[in-house]
């Protein structure tokens, strides 16, 4: 019998694309708003949260008090494209067991969603704190030179590709079915809109990161092909 996870996100797209995801594993139950998810969150059979951090009416850390105030041990998933020290601790206090940044990987979300929700009867939550790596946003840290090491900028990239990967793969396993849907339509439009959010943040950082150095070999990079967004012409 599939378990039941109720979704709390105040946009439509992403929302679409999480359902998309998780369908055929679990029944999905959906709500815009913190006040409705609180009310579904408190009388309604779920087995696992996941939530916004900023919605409208009640935001994630009020929705997610008043449900673990109800359900001490239900599982709880936070989304979040804001996260601050001071809100992860809030969240963490709380009893949140996993926050996800965003754009984070769906094929780690649906690894966390079930692994959460075989955890049955724990009263208290795994604290997971954000790992970068995980959802393929690079990070490029300086050597003890000061400069960025080729093993970084290595990691980087490779980080980078796995995260476009998975999303291609989604891709792929969309437009492939026999008919496409309106969801479907949904879901292609914001998993292109967040690897493009990627491939900008990439360049940027790794851009950066290479013309800092102090022989960045910038005729080179300047010959480089890059990729052709949107806007960008």
């Amino acid at each position: 019998m599939k378990k039941n996870v109720l979704l709390v996100e105040d946009d439509p797209a992403l929302r679409m694309v999480v359902r998309e995801v998780l369908k055929e594993d679990f029944n999905i139950d959906e709500a815009d708003n913190g006040t409705d998810g609180i009310e579904k969150g408190v009388h309604s059979a779920a087995d696992l949260i996941i939530l916004d951090y900023h919605l409208p009416k009640q935001d994630g850390l009020e929705v997610i008090a008043a449900i673990k105030k109800a359900h001490p041990s239900i599982p709880v998933i936070v989304l979040t494209g804001y996260l601050s020290p001071e809100s992860e601790k809030q969240f963490n206090r709380l009893g949140a067991s996993k926050i996800f940044p965003k754009p984070f990987n769906y094929r780690t979300l649906l690894d966390a969603v079930k692994d959460l929700s075989n955890e049955s009867g724990s009263s208290s939550p795994t604290i997971v704190k954000p790992n970068s790596n995980s959802i393929g946003e690079p990070s490029i840290s300086k050597s003890a030179t000061g400069y960025p090491s080729d093993g970084l900028m290595l990691q980087a990239s490779l980080n980078t590709l796995a995260s476009l990967a998975e999303k291609i793969e989604f891709l792929q396993t969309t437009t492939e079915k026999y008919w496409i849907e309106i969801n479907d339509i949904n879901s292609i439009r914001e998993t292109t809109r967040i690897m493009e959010a990627e491939l900008r943040n990439f360049y940027g950082k790794i851009n950066h990161s290479l013309f800092e150095m102090p022989d960045p070999h910038k005729q080179v990079l300047q010959s480089a092909r890059k990729p052709c967004l949107l806007g960008d012409n």
